[in-house]
């Protein structure tokens, strides 16, 4: 009997548990705490398995076939009949249709799960995620969203436009418009922020290539093995800024609305003004569109005390938002980054650094800069090739 009721692991540790309490290991109440149940429940089991052995930790229902349970023969009969007659209803139409045509009466639910364990059915449409509102961040400065909105931002001209939002308030804080979204239009508009208002709490991003690694996994990679941060994950770690990524649009509703209420206001105003540079609309985008918005659609935080942290004096933005790379040194005391070779000089501590290890660093203004040992920078320029020897390369 005892070899058909099987054991769950449950009622295997529930068992040992009460097997201590009769040996006296441990007391009413130890036992009580480790099953989550009364005193009075500890009792009526220890009763039970001196009487019973395993079989009093078993629910009094177990192996007991339900009084409102189908026969097998029935439910053949359930999947006879959808093989031979009802092949293409889904389920909950063939639980209307049997109860109407053949007057059985019988779940969706059970249905699905006799045709499934048979093979059989078609496969339901995936539901909609249901999505709630979320609730604003009580702080400004809390949470911002940072997202790139491709569109035709003036005239025949395509661009993108990276803008930071707070949460808290719903207004944009700073943009700029790029050919496209990349890294270092990100880091010129959090440059711009951080500078002005402080470090944020967290991002809320999407999972653009710029922000988190999505090869091999994607994001929730990172928890299996080793990841390699992007620079953005590099460098927003480095300064202690959360990083939250969405896994939908959806997700970032507010986010997603500013930029469409920017597509429908702003374009109207560049043309209007006949701004059709990138230079001119980023500076009416940040000295008159945004403050006009702001002022407008701004709302007050629930919380008066801002979450801005204020940014540490030594701390130099331009060696953390930017791209950085590790080289060795070349023996004739170069590095190649890119495609770009790059000559270390040498300096009275190092006359070189031949096969050393050392950081490369782009700046936003296209500028290289190389550190060895987080030490000082050392000296460096772009090496450029004579003519007759690039020609020879071409």
């Amino acid at each position: 009997m005892l070899s058909e009721e099987k054991i769950t692991m449950a009622e295997l540790s529930k068992y040992e548990v009460i097997r201590c309490l009769l040996a006296r290991r441990i007391t009413n109440r130890e036992a009580a705490v480790s099953l989550d149940l009364s005193i009075r429940q500890i009792q009526r089991i220890k009763k039970r398995v001196t009487e019973r052995g395993v079989r009093g930790v078993f629910h009094g229902n177990k192996s007991r076939k339900p009084v409102h349970a189908f026969s097998l023969e029935f439910k053949e009969e359930v999947i006879d009949l959808f093989r031979k007659k009802y092949f293409d209803f889904n389920f909950s139409h063939l639980s209307d249709y049997l109860l109407e045509a053949e007057d059985i009466k019988i779940g969706r639910e059970t249905l699905r799960k006799w045709l499934r364990s048979a093979g059989l059915g078609r496969k339901q449409r995936r539901q909609p995620a249901h999505h709630k509102r979320r609730i604003r961040r009580g702080k400004e400065g809390e949470m911002l969203f940072l997202d790139g909105s491709p569109h035709y931002w003036f005239g025949e001209i395509s661009a993108t436009l990276i803008l930071c939002t707070d949460d808290a308030t719903g207004k944009p804080l700073y943009g700029i418009f790029q050919p496209q979204e990349d890294l270092d239009g990100c880091f010129i508009v959090c440059s711009h922020i951080f500078k002005k208002y402080g470090l944020p709490g967290c991002f809320y991003l999407d999972k653009a290539s710029q922000f988190t690694t999505t090869r091999h996994g994607g994001i929730h990679y990172i928890v299996h093995t080793t990841h390699k941060l992007t620079n953005f994950e590099r460098a927003m770690q480095e300064l202690r800024v959360g990083l939250i990524f969405a896994d939908s649009p959806q997700a970032r509703g507010r986010g997603e609305r500013i930029n469409g209420s920017f597509q429908d206001r702003l374009v109207a105003e560049l043309r209007v003004n006949g701004i059709n540079s990138f230079e001119a609309a980023n500076r009416y985008l940040n000295k008159i569109f945004i403050p006009r918005y702001c002022k407008r659609f701004g709302l007050q935080p629930r919380e008066k005390t801002n979450a801005w942290r204020k940014l540490p004096a030594q701390i130099d933005l331009r060696n953390i938002l930017c791209r950085k790379y590790q080289r060795t040194v070349n023996n004739d005391n170069t590095v190649s980054v890119d495609g770009q070779i790059i000559q270390l000089l040498p300096t009275p501590d190092h006359l070189h650094l031949v096969k050393a290890k050392v950081n490369v660093n782009r700046w936003l203004d296209g500028s290289w800069h190389i550190f060895y040992k987080n030490e000082k920078e050392v000296p460096c320029k772009l090496f450029v090739a004579p003519p007759k020897q690039m020609a020879a390369w071409g």
